[in-house]
């Protein structure tokens, strides 16, 4: 018999083809053989190679796409924030925006009012809103009689290295100035915001309102007077601004 050329014998095609014929149709015994020892001898070897290996995703996916997508929002995001926080100025803290040299200066001059060390330039409240013709400013004229205050006088006086207007009230032994200083004192300061500080002491409160920074500071040998008081006076009287 011919001899199969080799290169028909290993085509792995040309065996299963072969292979289903004979199971069909009459062949020579040889052959049969042959062809037989030969697919037998094909199927021994597929089972013996080492398995394939997974395949990645392809990276055309849609899901690697939107994996990388995810990551660089994420990244983009983090570093988003990142500037924005720098660009971010420090937190704005009303407790820290008067100086204590402020506080201070005005409880000084509180104290050498009740030491009367000058002298009053208005001795009736409904004329104390003359002063803002002094120092070119609306002046905070608080009422504070009607919450049994009396009022001693007032006048325009120096707070630090700013002219205020003071105006000067006493209860018992408890005494409170009504301070009317320009806004530029409280340097950096927002408009319309409160602020209160207890100051060894002396109990202040005090809002910013256009051109004027405008205090209540209070004070009591015996701590009678406390900085619940001074805030509620302040809250009360806060609308009693005077342009003169």
């Amino acid at each position: 018999m011919e001899q199969i050329p080799d290169q028909f014998t290993e085509d792995p095609a040309l065996k299963a083809a072969l292979r289903r014929a004979l199971d069909q149709e009459a062949a020579p015994a040889a052959l049969r053989n042959r062809i037989l020892a030969l697919s037998a001898e094909a199927s021994a070897g597929e089972s013996a190679a080492p398995p394939r290996s997974l395949k990645m995703p392809s990276r055309r996916s849609p899901l690697f796409k939107f994996a990388v997508a995810a990551v660089l929002l994420i990244g983009f995001g983090a570093l988003g924030y990142r500037i924005w926080q720098m660009n971010q100025g420090p937190v704005y803290d009303p407790s820290r925006i008067l100086s204590q040299s402020l506080y201070k200066a005005m409880v000084d001059t509180h104290a050498a009012r009740g030491a009367q060390t000058t002298p009053d330039q208005v001795t009736t409240l409904a004329a104390a809103g003359e002063l803002s013709k002094s120092i070119d400013r609306p002046v905070f004229v608080a009422d504070l009689t009607r919450d049994g205050w009396t009022f001693q006088g007032a006048a325009v006086r120096k707070v630090g290295e700013h002219q205020a207007a003071q105006l000067y009230f006493t209860k018992g032994n408890e005494a409170i100035s009504v301070f009317s200083l320009p806004a530029s004192a409280a340097n950096g300061a927002h408009d319309d915001t409160d602020y209160v500080k207890d100051f060894n002491g002396s109990p202040i409160a005090g809002f910013t309102h256009g051109k004027g920074l405008y205090c209540i500071v209070g004070s009591s040998p015996d701590d009678s007077l406390q900085m619940a008081e001074v805030k509620r006076l302040l809250a009360e009287h806060r609308g009693e601004i005077a342009k003169g």
